[in-house]
């Protein structure tokens, strides 16, 4: 062997990276960067579509989200509930009550039935709330005994006072993309690590890889923390999320 030769040993950083909310419902695969993605519907036509997503690192969610009840059919009930039924797969999502949309009754009738299906099958929930945390806390006190095993709260925005309460009394996880001002960062500085996820609410794998490197990064700097360390505990709480569908390996 030649004194001036060189070897060079080339260390790829791989991190755990997880998508914890998004809406690519096209089946597209998951991109290498990603150790998982949630993909959530939101109306009852894209049930179909999005229920053919199974794979090692891609889970599949269908639910009415608050914004398209308008758009259910009569049947939706029993639609819903037969799909995860024949679907051990399948989470409930996106669901959840938005205060700035009409029909607020609607809604929440609507909600607490998918909540009550979801803990029927013991499925995992994916929660969209806005400037309604007050209902949705109430609704969670009165159904606490038939409650879903595990909640995500998408791109929480509550004041950060409920935040132990929802993790301690209904099992809640809160995903967070990167923290567009200072009232974004302190919620997740408030938030248990043991309780974070990642997510991006992407449409398409471009937008997505480029949203969970920037929310990941600025997580870990929140926390002042390296970002595998970071990324390693928020995928830990991604199993947590995905056992109830698939158990841990």
């Amino acid at each position: 062997m030649l004194q001036d030769e060189k070897f060079i040993t080339i260390v790829i950083e791989i991190m755990n990276y997880t998508d914890a909310h998004c809406h690519i419902i096209t089946n597209a695969p998951c991109p290498d960067i990603l150790m998982g993605r949630i993909c959530n519907a939101t109306t009852q036509s894209e049930w179909d579509k999005i229920s053919t997503i199974s794979d090692d690192k891609q889970f599949a969610c269908i639910g009415v989200h608050p914004w398209y009840i308008a758009s259910i059919t009569p049947d939706w009930q029993s639609d819903l509930y037969n799909r995860l039924k024949q679907n051990p797969l399948l989470m409930v999502g996106e669901i959840g009550i938005d205060k700035y949309h009409d029909n607020i009754s609607a809604q929440e009738e609507i909600f607490i039935t998918q909540l009550k299906i979801a803990s029927e099958l013991n499925r995992p929930v994916h929660l969209h709330c806005v400037g309604a945390w007050d209902k949705i806390l109430h609704i969670f006190k009165v159904l606490h005994k038939s409650m879903p095993p595990i909640i995500v709260a998408h791109a929480f925005n509550g004041d950060t006072g409920i935040i132990q309460q929802l993790a301690d009394q209904y099992n809640v996880y809160f995903s967070y993309s990167t923290p567009q001002d200072a009232k974004a960062a302190t919620r997740i500085a408030e938030t248990p690590t043991s309780r974070l996820l990642t997510e991006t609410d992407a449409y398409d794998n471009e937008s997505e890889i480029e949203s969970i490197e920037l929310a990941s990064n600025a997580i870990a700097n929140i926390f002042g923390q390296e970002i595998d360390a970071i990324t390693t505990q928020i995928y830990q709480n991604f199993q947590k999320v995905i056992s109830y569908v698939r158990p841990i390996d």
